[in-house]
């Protein structure tokens, strides 16, 4: 019988092998730009997924357990250059709604992409 670590890592590599995860930020030998979430709504992100415009999924979060976008910061992303599908959103603390906002844009080698949210 398996641990559950065992079974977390596991599904952690199953989950990365189907694309689930969105794929990897920057891809090995690839040049290189950034992207930035710029906050310019009343309340606090807390999910930033994005994906290369080919995966199938915009994966799962990629801010850090506990970690937000407060109103009027920014948060940036090294990532490949290329086409990404970006989604930010925020919830309630009590799971009683959640607001989005998608965009796709293309991220050039060196330059940096900045993404407003206002909110919806």
């Amino acid at each position: 019988q398996l641990s559950k670590p065992a079974i977390t890592i596991a599904l952690i590599a199953t989950l990365a092998a189907c694309g689930v995860t969105g794929g990897p930020l920057i891809r090995e030998g690839e040049p290189v730009g950034m992207i930035t979430i710029r906050n310019t709504s009343y309340s606090e992100l807390t999910v930033v997924t994005m994906s290369d415009c080919d995966h199938y999924t915009y994966g799962l979060n990629r801010l850090s357990a506990g970690e937000t976008v407060p109103p009027g910061y920014d948060r940036s992303f090294r990532v490949s250059a290329g086409c990404w599908d970006v989604q930010v959103g925020y919830g309630w603390a009590d799971g009683s709604g959640y607001s989005t906002g998608t965009k796709r844009t293309e991220v050039y080698a060196g330059r940096n992409r900045i993404l407003n949210y206002s909110g919806s």
